[in-house]
């Protein structure tokens, strides 16, 4: 199935020229040598017509080397990072031979031929992109007439394109022999032909993605590399390419802080490469990624995203051995947002609330928001926006009011410390506090029909007041000073007693007198409490549609400690330890994770990871590595191993399958969303897909059309619990480009088999 195009891209008799680059020279460049026999530019040591201090203004598209080359190198090991652009001055900071150089902060040194820089250069002209064949013995040069020369045989004919003719000879266009390492994609070099060797040549026609073209997919690369640029139009990259097999919805095209552009990526799709182009709303390209299988055409490591040194938005990465198709399923209805990510965080039978989050990285958080949508239609009912402050919202026990904490106020542009009473179905405030009225309100959270506020009286979080308010109308209820160490436990409104820790002890109190219902000792723990990293995903994974439970892990003492909250009676415990993280599957028993160094983080294979049951208080198994976001069905757990998606045994904790050994090449090591599953189908985000992977084999069925993931660094929580939700047959699913939206289970299946 492929997404049909119409409008802009249709027109017929649309003509695009992509050239390798206009050639511009400054009048003042210096110019050296004398012709020779072949009519070409015999270019004399450099240092005969430049000095260091000299500007000289270059062709576009000219090679830069990171060092001088000569034909002891491969002539496809160049390992070019950077072309000149169009118009490029540089000024000489060294010449040797016949070889000049620049040096920049961002680039370090750069060498060119100082033939680049003549007069000669000037009469370059971009040709039609054209395969060639050559006669035996014929040469590859450095630049026209140079002493710096490679045998020109069959294998890099093959990987070489005429792209510009300069008199007698040919500007040659060669494939690197490694496209990616060390997070960089090297880009082809240029190298020279006489004209006169070659035997046979012939122009490639447009369409170089449709079925019927003859290029190989690495072939297909290499033209984007060199003839496709960013402002390129729809119609241009149609005419180069053809009908993209897939249009969708881009990722944000904005930075962080600036209003929201989303475009159109066209994606083309092979069993050997994939290409993805993004355009601006105004039809310009803006990205370029390639993702490539590792095999014998793409040979070396696996890597993460690489880029291009000159343009991190072109980008490319080599996958494994296999690619995630584009599989088509219809949404129920979309919602689209405003602000980049969409985390699900609570909902009723008609109202969704929605959080959005900018997805800023650390330090770099512009704004976040807070709305609901209606659950049948996806219609927005209200907004609040947060700016770049901190705000926390609690659903009551009624799941018809919403209490919303934010510290600053974009209109106001100050920090208020304002709390809001919302009633969830038309966004009315029925009461609101602010810091004006005694409080500044650190941390909100709720009990049963009451909103508790905590206040930092002494920045060393020594010292403490919390405020209990009624929920119906916000009136005060009760107050407690707090000294010394002390911590606030409560995390929402099905907690039955305000929750707190201070001088040794435990404390309950009943939410509308403070009185205390139940205390137990306990000791403050030596053990870092994980659950102030910000990094931790939290211990549940928390059901936005779900009372919460009424027991809970505590970390007491130096013991996680499971605490019946109506009774404060002890369920289970098991020691606690640093560089320990557990979660709690969703049939109640623990994946508990200890780095063995006793770090918070560290390689995957510094861990060990133990299924243990806290009814029977025993540890059934433990694995080599780090095991997590385990989800539970039948005799299997489904996880993340190492990285990668996988099953266990649930009984033994063997593998019965693992994602790693199928082909997905690069490890998930942020958290971006929990495992669903529908069918035999698991979903599953991983990089800025939305996976569909078999639950019995692992077989990864492809990526979900018009679903951009994304990665939410520092929002660890919101991922596991608010990114993807399935409610009986209804699957939401949030996204990094303001997208929300509602999908059917049941039509799963139906959609990706055709």
């Amino acid at each position: 199935m492929r997404t049909k195009r119409y409008g802009r891209l249709g027109i017929a008799g649309a003509v695009a020229v992509i050239a390798a680059g206009s050639i511009l020279l400054n009048m003042n460049t210096k110019v050296m040598g004398a012709k020779n026999e072949g009519g070409a530019q015999q270019v004399q040591l450099a240092s005969a017509a430049f000095k260091r201090g000299d500007t000289v203004a270059l062709p576009a598209n000219v090679p830069l080397f990171s060092n001088i080359k000569d034909s002891s190198v491969a002539a496809d090991l160049m390992k070019i990072k950077n072309y000149t652009a169009n118009g490029a001055k540089l000024k000489v900071n060294a010449v040797k031979d016949d070889w000049i150089q620049s040096k920049d902060e961002i680039n370090g040194e750069q060498w060119l031929p100082a033939w680049y820089a003549t007069k000669d250069a000037a009469s370059i002209k971009p040709v039609s992109p054209r395969t060639f064949h050559l006669r035996p013995g014929s040469k590859f040069y450095l630049y026209p007439g140079s002493a710096t020369v490679w045998d020109a045989g069959p294998a890099l004919e093959k990987k070489a394109f005429i792209v510009a003719q300069q008199g007698q000879w040919y500007g040659v266009s060669l494939a690197p022999r490694i496209w990616n390492a060390d997070f960089y994609s090297f880009r082809p070099s240029m190298q020279w032909i006489q004209a006169k060797d070659v035997s046979q040549q012939e122009d490639i026609p447009d369409g170089w993605m449709k079925s019927e073209s003859s290029l190989s997919t690495g072939q297909v690369r290499h033209l984007t590399d060199i003839l496709i640029h960013k402002g390129d139009t729809e119609r241009q990259i149609a005419k180069r390419l053809g009908e993209p097999d897939w249009t969708e919805h881009s990722p944000n095209l904005s930075q962080t802080g600036d209003p929201m552009r989303i475009g159109e990526t066209w994606r083309y799709e092979h069993e050997d490469g994939q290409v993805l182009l993004t355009f601006t709303p105004e039809g310009k390209l803006e990205r370029m990624h390639w993702n490539l299988p590792q095999n014998g055409s793409n040979p070396g490591k696996v890597s993460a995203e690489t880029e291009r040194s000159d343009r991190y938005e072109f980008t490319s990465r080599m996958d494994g051995k296999a690619l995630a198709a584009t599989l088509p399923w219809e949404p129920v209805w979309v919602n689209q947002g405003d602000i980049n990510y969409t985390f699900l965080q609570a909902g009723n039978e008609d109202v969704l609330l929605i959080k959005g989050d900018d997805g800023g990285f650390s330090g770099f958080y512009h704004e976040g928001s807070v709305y609901a949508l209606d659950r049948h239609t996806g219609k927005k009912l209200w907004q609040i926006n947060t700016g770049f402050g901190m705000f926390l919202t609690k659903l009551d026990a009624s799941r018809e009011y919403v209490t919303l904490y934010a510290d600053y106020d974009p209109a106001e542009r100050d920090y208020v410390h304002r709390i809001r009473h919302i009633r969830l179905k038309d966004g009315k405030v029925m009461w609101e506090r602010t810091a004006k009225q005694g409080f500044e309100g650190n941390t909100v959270t709720a009990a049963a029909n009451v909103v508790v506020v905590e206040d930092q009286v002494q920045s060393d979080g020594k010292k403490a007041r919390i405020t209990v308010l009624n929920a119906k109308n916000g009136k005060t209820l009760w107050t407690l000073n707090l000294s010394g160490e002390y911590r606030l436990l409560n995390e929402g409104a099905d907690d039955p007693y305000v929750l707190y820790w201070n001088k040794n002890k435990l404390v309950a109190a009943e939410p509308y007198t403070g009185k205390v219902v139940w205390s137990k000792p306990a000791k403050k723990s030596t053990i870092d409490d994980p659950q102030h990293d910000p990094y931790f995903d939290g211990i549940q994974r928390l059901d936005p549609f779900a009372d919460a439970s009424q027991e809970r892990w505590m970390l007491l003492d130096d013991q996680w400690v499971l605490i019946d909250l109506k009774t404060g009676e002890e369920q289970a415990k098991f020691a606690a330890r640093n560089g320990q993280r557990f979660e709690v599957l969703n049939d109640g028993r623990l994946l508990i994770r200890e780095n063995q160094n006793g770090q918070n983080y560290g390689d995957v294979h510094d861990y060990t990871t133990t299924l243990f049951d806290p009814k029977s208080n025993k540890k059934l198994w433990a694995i080599e590595g780090k095991f997590d976001r385990g989800l539970v069905e039948g005799n299997r757990v489904y996880g993340v191993l190492n990285g990668f998606p996988a099953a266990l045994d649930y009984d033994s904790g063997s593998v019965v399958w693992n994602v790693e050994e199928e082909g997905v090449a690069i490890p998930m090591l942020l958290n971006q969303g929990s495992y669903v599953l529908a069918g035999d189908q698991l979903l599953l985000p991983r990089g800025d897909d939305l996976l569909v992977l078999d639950k019995n084999t692992g077989k990864i069925g492809g990526r979900i059309h018009d679903i951009v993931m994304g990665t939410p660094e520092h929002r660890d929580r919101d991922a596991k619990n608010g990114t993807m939700n399935r409610i009986g047959d209804d699957i939401y699913i949030g996204s990094a480009n303001g997208r929300f939206g509602l999908y059917s289970a049941d039509t799963l299946s139906a959609n990706i088999s055709r």
